[in-house]
């Protein structure tokens, strides 16, 4: 009655699958890992007969029972870098970290409309901050990057700390100009947030101009396109003038508060003797 039935060969899978479990099952309790994947641990201080007890298999007193023996302990000579004699400088604490911006980032943006700003404006570390052309932290300014960017057409002109003279080639061929500003500190935080300076001081820094040598060179360079060239009344026309002042003055004296020998027999002569009534002994003035 049952025999070619959907009845009978819905219960012979069933009895099939039933069965491939069962055995799945089975393999279950021999189930470990791979030879040579895990390890044990070494038990210590577990007693006498485990051969690693009392002292743990570091033997009796020493820098070795006690605790570990550095890598470039040499048994308490002098150690040899301590022996080469210290040769040149590192100039580490002036280095500065800039966060790198890629021009093909600024015309990704400005392609899909991210950037608020007009042709012809020019695009600062602040816009970028706020469009979220750059993220985090701003570290000690920004350096703008022209590698791998092709047909570049941003109509934006860029003012940053510094650029690469590959992203500067490329923004001018754009007909767009680059200006590399230099910002302090304090002068980075002012200018990409006013507000918090306006609502917990209540004025605003004033920009710092450059100190060192290295970066009034650097932006009063006409190839680096530094604002100091640009506007030569922020620094250089004061500092040539300061020049030519040294040059035209007269070279001061200096003063002493000891008196050569010259000056002093110059006074003796000039002081006269006058006589007086007295009469003066040997005696007396022995």
């Amino acid at each position: 009655m049952f025999i070619g039935s959907p009845f009978i060969g819905r219960l012979v899978s069933y009895a099939n699958q039933v069965r491939t479990s069962t055995r799945s099952v089975g393999y279950l309790g021999y189930l470990a890992p791979n030879e040579g994947s895990t390890s044990g641990y070494k038990r210590l201080g577990r007693g006498p007969s485990s051969n690693k007890g009392k002292t743990s298999g570091r033997g009796q007193k020493g820098q070795k029972a006690r605790g570990k023996v550095p890598i470039w302990m040499e048994g308490g000579q002098t150690p040899y870098f301590k022996q080469m004699p210290m040769v040149g400088f590192r100039n580490a604490h002036n280095a500065k970290q800039y966060h790198e911006v890629n021009l093909s980032k600024i015309q990704d943006f400005w392609n899909t409309g991210r950037i608020p700003l007009k042709e012809g404006d020019t695009l600062t570390i602040k816009v970028m901050k706020d469009c979220g052309i750059i993220t985090g932290s701003l570290k000690d300014g920004v350096k703008i990057l022209g590698k791998s960017t092709t047909g570049y057409n941003v109509p934006l002109n860029i003012e940053a700390s510094k650029a690469t003279d590959q992203a500067i080639e490329k923004i001018e061929s754009a007909n767009m100009s680059f200006t590399a500003r230099y910002f302090s500190k304090l002068g980075l935080r002012a200018f990409v947030n006013p507000n918090y300076f306006l609502l917990r001081k209540g004025y605003v820094p004033l920009q710092a101009r450059p100190t060192s040598q290295k970066d009034i060179s650097y932006y009063s360079d006409p190839e680096k396109r530094g604002y100091l060239y640009k506007d030569r009344s922020i620094l250089l026309d004061h500092l040539d003038k300061a020049r030519e002042e040294m040059k035209t003055a007269k070279p001061k004296k200096k003063l002493s508060k000891f008196k050569s020998l010259s000056e002093q027999l110059k006074e003796a002569s000039s002081v006269k003797f006058h006589s007086t009534g007295k009469l003066v002994s040997i005696k007396d003035l022995a």
